[in-house]
């Protein structure tokens, strides 16, 4: 059996589709896939190990880092509030009302970077005029405006825009051209917008620990007001390219920006097609994997946050608590049989919730995926598919 599935070729013995239930996102179903070629066993096995030695030491970081004193505590389950509370459970698209607006950027500058054949390199930065949602325990918006390096054909102009969405921790733009196979879609006649998220790279506030550091706080309405801004972001540039190029424009996401990209499909229907890659679909569901393996998890948690909880408290910005506004016909799902950063499970659960869409499984893992080749052609064959090449 192949390993890229298509629409409506669910197996026999799936688990039902994942609905939203009570005050948290429900356990994430087991993964199933098509059988794997013998000679592909051993790189994915490989490559298991090496995902697992990463979320080790992960859960040292956090177990020394993360994980908030004993005082700290009660200020996390207040933070978590606002986000759990009835109205946004209810109805969780309200904390994105933005998408009702006609957002423009407030100013736009641009600077050429390098030459290309057929085409350079352009940095463009957007300023826009966001707002945070508005908890009571105020968060600030990224630092400074989003940036974005455009591999742009000149004559003829490009097919369409990729616009690629960075994974955690990342955001250097000559570091995700290769990460996000940007060389590949230039060469098919693409254009691609490699845009830096916020609170990453020259983004991060002067105080930050690290690139990112917002989307990994144990701060559950700050995370969610980073997660916000993203799609705000995402949305408001994607309109942008849109008007400016009069072609076709698409996300293509890795890990966390596989997350935003796949919680985008979900807000917005602007998009033309949507290829979210090793995503994660529950930041609850990621950070009890590795809270339970910390020595504070083996105890009770009387005055921390519970599985449950944890799941409700990033439910509104799950993208399986919104259902799904593309044709599933334009969205690809790009899952790891080997990733242990992002559990199987996870891609598993979103092919649920959009209705068993196309999806591929390539051998490898987070860490080491094997097969780039194959993802690149599994994700060309789309686009061309949908008429995008």
């Amino acid at each position: 059996m192949s390993e890229y599935m298509a629409a409506g070729s669910a197996p026999s013995n799936r688990d039902p589709t994942p609905k939203r239930s009570g005050r948290s996102l429900p356990a994430l179903p087991p993964p199933r896939w098509p059988v794997e070629h013998w000679s592909n066993r051993f790189r994915t096995t490989i490559s298991t190990a090496l995902d697992a030695t990463m979320m080790r030491g992960v859960q040292l970081v956090v177990e020394k880092a993360l994980i908030p004193d004993a005082e700290d505590l009660s200020r996390l389950r207040e933070s978590a509030v606002e986000v759990i509370s009835p109205e946004l459970l209810e109805n969780p698209a309200s904390f994105f009302s933005f998408v009702t607006e006609d957002s423009k950027p407030v100013d736009v500058s641009r600077s050429f970077l390098r030459p290309l054949d057929g085409g350079g390199v352009w940095r463009t930065k957007l300023t826009t005029a966001y707002e945070t949602y508005g908890f009571s325990d105020e968060a600030s918006p990224s630092d400074g405006a989003p940036r974005i390096d455009r591999w742009l054909h000149d004559d003829p102009p490009g097919l369409a825009t990729v616009l690629t969405l960075h994974g955690f921790m990342m955001g250097n733009p000559a570091i995700d051209a290769h990460a996000m196979m940007a060389k590949d879609w230039y060469q098919r006649g693409l254009d691609v917008a490699l845009m830096t998220l916020p609170h990453h790279s020259h983004r991060a506030a002067a105080d930050a620990s690290f690139g990112g550091d917002r989307f990994a706080a144990p701060h559950v309405s700050q995370l969610a007001e980073a997660v916000r801004e993203a799609v705000y972001e995402v949305r408001l540039v994607a309109r942008w390219l849109r008007e400016e190029t009069g072609k076709p424009v698409g996300l293509l996401g890795l890990s966390l920006g596989g997350y935003i990209s796949a919680l985008s499909a979900g807000i917005c229907d602007d998009f033309d097609f949507v290829i979210p890659m090793v995503a994660p679909v529950c930041m609850g569901d990621l950070a009890w994997r590795i809270f339970s393996k910390t020595r504070h998890g083996s105890g009770d948690l009387h005055e921390g946050l519970s599985c449950d909880e944890l799941r409700s408290a990033f439910g509104i910005h799950s993208p399986l608590a919104h259902p799904l506004k593309l044709d599933p016909s334009r969205v690809l799902i790009i899952a790891g049989r080997g990733d242990r950063i992002v559990p199987p499970e996870h891609p598993q659960a979103l092919w649920e919730h959009w209705g068993h869409p196309e999806i591929h499984w390539f051998s490898g893992s987070h860490l080491a995926p094997f097969g780039r080749k194959r993802v690149a052609q599994m994700i060309l064959r789309h686009l061309r598919h949908i008429d995008i090449i």
